[in-house]
């Protein structure tokens, strides 16, 4: 019977390692767990990334959508050396008891290139400046109106009456509250280039829900640092005889502003206090 030679027991195992294997081998171990480990830990950051860039994308969507908003502080102001000038042009009151004068038509330049809307000069060159400072922190404010024409006076003022005609209103109780809401042709500071009304890219009508998004807010705050203030504020309609119209902003100067707004009174209310102290 013929028996099969076993190989020796250096080939039947596996060879021994020198030293300098054993070390090469155990570099190569270590090289691999490295390289395993950034990737992973690579592949980790790339994920949070992405799970960040997501959250912060969709969380002022989700905050928008739940009635949220970002909240802005108005700056105090040192009105110390605030010296109020009846003569001022910029406080010219305009309203349907005080007509605006025949001789003050404003020197107008465009305020939004887009839309060619127009301010007075110095307005329009604030609204610039205002706009890009909000737009900075990703509020787009749109110029809807600005400067309107006799002619775009009567035609605003007649569209408004004709739509409490159609509801039954007499001639009277038309024009009455028509007036409450778009002021008389000649009594529409909008002829004096100082009024704007303002909307936003997000919010688009002329209604009381714009006083409920950020670019209203963003206004409240820092209008004032711009020149412009709300001119019919929601609990002075009694005095200004207009309803409150969050959209419609005027401008007064920088100075005259911050002191108005720091008051907390209207337009009118602000001039008559002045006037008799």
């Amino acid at each position: 019977m013929e028996h099969k030679q076993r190989p020796p027991a250096s080939a039947a195992g596996r060879p021994r390692l020198t030293r300098e294997q054993w070390l090469a081998r155990r570099r190569r171990r270590r090289i691999r767990l490295i390289r395993n480990w950034v990737l992973f830990l690579s592949a980790c950051a790339v994920l949070v990334g992405l799970m960040t860039g997501l959250i912060l994308w969709a969380l002022p969507r989700i905050s928008k959508r739940m009635g949220g908003g970002q909240d802005f502080i108005a700056p105090s102001y040192d009105l110390s050396g605030y010296v109020f000038d009846a003569s001022d042009p910029y406080l010219v009151l305009v309203n349907n008891n005080l007509p605006q004068a025949d001789d003050t038509a404003p020197t107008l330049a465009v305020a939004d290139e887009a839309s060619g809307q127009q301010l007075e000069q110095q307005a329009a060159q604030a609204w610039k400046s205002m706009s890009a400072a909000a737009q900075e922190v990703g509020i787009q404010l749109t110029l809807v109106e600005g400067y309107q024409s006799p002619d775009r006076q009567q035609q605003a003022f007649d569209a408004r009456k004709q739509t409490y005609l159609d509801e039954g209103m007499s001639e009277e109780e038309a024009d009455s509250r028509a007036a409450a809401i778009v002021p008389r042709p000649g009594c529409n500071e909008s002829g004096t280039g100082l009024t704007a009304d303002i909307l936003s890219a997000d919010y688009t009508t002329l209604d009381t829900g714009f006083a409920d998004t950020d670019a209203f807010r963003w206004l409240e705050a820092y209008a004032a640092d711009y020149g412009f203030i709300l001119r019919w504020p929601k609990d002075c309609q009694a005095v200004t005889g207009m309803v409150y119209q969050p959209w419609h902003w005027r401008y007064v100067g920088v100075e005259n502003a911050r002191a108005i707004a720091a008051s907390g009174l209207s337009l009118e209310e602000f001039v008559a206090v002045h006037q008799l102290s």
